[in-house]
């Protein structure tokens, strides 16, 4: 695949964000979202805090996106603590605001509560929730877009699966349940994504997998993706992190670089950066790789594209 062409050949990407916990983060947010919208985005999607924190931000951050912005926003929901009909009510209440993409996640317990809680354990999964997404579109149908329904890949392991071949099996379940796309957590080698794409392949899956990158800017920064991942982080990268006093941003920028490339020679569709926030890095990611020459196609379009085309094989999409 090449990296750099017409736009019917260059690769595509996404970000990710979430709501501002204080009025100068909101207007850092901002200057950071006009940024990141600027550069084309397939879409960009806002967490959603769990058991109701930051969820009246989520929805103000999807509304600012959805008014201020050209990028199509995709509403992440999670389904702890909540029950089925509170859940429809906020898919209806994003709706109303004009979004219509959801990611769809179980989440995480709350803080104080494990997974015996009856809280947590009586709550929905994400093969549930892309069925009541569903649901709640054919209630309330849009006028304009259809909408579009992703959910949440591990190529390292769901914290609560006992084998790849299980967490296989619910991607599969996901897809049949009616998702169109899946995004995968962190990982730091191009094989631990590439490796569980060809088995996925191999059992089934269809839909389109974009691998989830963050170019980290701390050493803190990069062991808090390390527990996310599952995994170790590159020693050489950590190493580096230390020499450089625990803050080098250009080492995080450089690292994604190559996994990128790694992972669009290998055939990813796309790539999904986390940005914490901030555009600077992301950006230069997107520089260095070559991505963001001016593209006369819009990001709707592109994201309709990747998860209508043919996939029987990764390779297929773009």
């Amino acid at each position: 695949m090449l990296l750099t062409g017409s736009a019917a050949t260059r690769a595509r990407f996404s970000f990710e964000v979430f709501p501002a916990r204080s009025g100068a983060a909101a207007l850092a947010l901002g200057h950071a979202v006009q940024h990141l919208s600027a550069a084309g985005p397939d879409f960009i999607s806002v967490t959603y805090g769990a058991n109701g924190s930051n969820r009246d931000a989520s929805l103000d951050l999807l509304r600012y996106l959805r008014g201020n912005t050209d990028a199509l926003p995709l509403a992440h929901l999670t389904t702890v603590g909540e029950t089925p009909d509170a859940i429809r009510a906020t898919i209806h209440g994003i709706m109303d605001a004009g979004v219509h993409d959801f990611l769809a996640l179980r989440g995480d317990p709350p803080r104080g509560l494990g997974e015996d809680d009856p809280a947590v354990s009586g709550s929905l999964d994400a093969v549930q929730l892309v069925e009541l997404i569903a649901q709640a579109r054919a209630e309330r149908p849009p006028l304009t877009s259809v909408g579009r329904t992703a959910v949440a890949a591990y190529p390292n392991g769901h914290p609560l699966s006992r084998s790849r071949a299980e967490d296989i099996e619910w991607l599969i379940a996901k897809q049949e349940a009616g998702a169109q796309f899946a995004i995968t957590q962190l990982f730091f080698r191009a094989e631990e994504y590439l490796g569980f794409v060809d088995d996925a392949r191999s059992a089934g899956l269809e839909i389109p997998v974009l691998p989830g990158l963050m170019p980290v800017s701390t050493i803190a920064q990069l062991r808090k993706v390390a527990s996310l991942a599952g995994r170790p982080a590159p020693p050489e990268l950590e190493r580096a992190l230390e020499e450089a006093g625990g803050y080098a941003p250009e080492l995080g920028v450089e690292h994604t670089r190559e996994l990128a490339r790694e992972l669009l020679a290998g055939g990813a569709p796309s790539i999904h950066l986390y940005t914490f926030n901030r555009h600077e890095q992301v950006l230069a990611v997107l520089r260095d790789l070559e991505l963001l020459t001016p593209d006369p196609v819009s990001p709707a379009h592109h994201l309709r594209s990747a998860v209508d085309a043919p996939n029987s094989k990764i390779q297929d999409i773009y």
